[in-house]
């Protein structure tokens, strides 16, 4: 897992000055907000569902210091797992009636749709993935705080992206994401 910061957060609609990134990749993410704390060990999907406030679809801008995307664990690590920029729109949608696994995503680059899945493409649930991280981090003797923001994974395989890109993410019942590269 990677950390995400204040400063690769970009606004909705907004713009990525591309040269001051490497060789950048977009991925169609599901992100979580908690209203309550989760520690593992024994944290499972309804646990994460029972903490989650909301849900937003969201983009995720990977990028590395490695050609290709090929490391070693220790590098992907060293290299805070690609992570370096991301986005949130849609509605904040609660998940009462959602069931996550089956929601349809298209990612679409310049008007033109260039993946498509759904939300059981993580782990076969994207909670799944958030357990995973409490379950991690409960090792450590650590926790997800209230009030995270955690984007679950990838739904596609990720897209690379060049200056003049127009990226939108749709997820149905959250609503949509964009993001103009420069």
């Amino acid at each position: 897992f990677g950390f995400l910061a204040d400063s690769f957060a970009v606004a909705e609609g907004g713009e990525i000055d591309i040269k001051k990134l490497i060789h950048p990749k977009v991925e169609p993410e599901i992100a979580f907000v908690t209203k309550a704390a989760l520690k593992g060990p024994g944290c499972h999907i309804g646990a994460v569902l029972a903490a989650t406030d909301f849900v937003v679809p969201a983009i995720e801008i990977i990028d590395s210091r490695y050609r290709d995307f090929k490391f070693d664990l220790k590098s992907v690590v060293a290299d805070n797992c690609s992570s370096s920029r991301f986005v949130v729109g849609g509605s904040a949608t609660p998940i009462d009636d959602l069931d996550l696994r089956t929601l349809g995503i298209v990612l679409e680059k310049n008007g033109v749709p260039v993946a498509i899945g759904a939300g059981a493409a993580v782990l076969g649930h994207p909670a799944a993935a958030i357990a995973m991280l409490a379950n991690m981090l409960g090792r450590r003797g650590e926790e997800i705080p209230a009030g995270t923001l955690i984007l679950s994974g990838g739904i596609t395989e990720a897209v690379a992206v060049e200056a003049g890109d127009a990226i939108t993410l749709r997820i149905q019942s959250l609503g949509t994401v964009s993001v103009r590269f420069g």
